[in-house]
């Protein structure tokens, strides 16, 4: 019998998967960002950024502009809004300013955020009963 657990992956880059692009630590760039891979950002951005996976702005890193991604991990520097998003992380000296809509967050301590965080709920299933009247 094989006891061996499966091993709970916590962080999200674990979950996800981080292969995909990089822009380098040296590297600076204008302009609008997509694609379907994860993107990590170590270098400068100026413009929006859009993944179908995971935007990952790593330590030293800097986007001014709006990231559209499902995933995204902030170590680094944001100026911008984050929409459409299931999961973000903002990490341990990260800064971000701007606007957030998100299914789940996770701020670290010795964070910083300035913004508003929009957090759609689920649907609640609507509650049927039976209202009792007096006679």
């Amino acid at each position: 019998m094989d006891t061996m657990q499966p091993i709970k992956k916590r962080r999200l880059e674990d979950k996800i998967g981080s292969d995909g692009s990089i822009v380098a630590a040296s590297t600076q760039f204008k302009g609008t960002i997509s694609g379907i891979e994860s993107l990590c950002i170590a270098g400068q951005v100026e413009g929006d950024v859009k993944s179908d996976r995971l935007v990952w702005i790593q330590s030293g890193g800097n986007i001014k502009g709006d990231i559209n991604s499902r995933h995204v991990i902030i170590e680094g520097k944001l100026i911008g809004n984050i929409m459409g998003a299931e999961h973000v992380e903002i990490r341990a000296e990260a800064q971000a300013t701007g606007n957030i809509q998100t299914h789940k967050i996770a701020m670290a301590e010795g964070s910083f955020f300035k913004g508003e965080i929009h957090m759609p709920r689920k649907v609640d299933k609507p509650s049927h009963f039976v209202e009792k009247r007096q006679t």
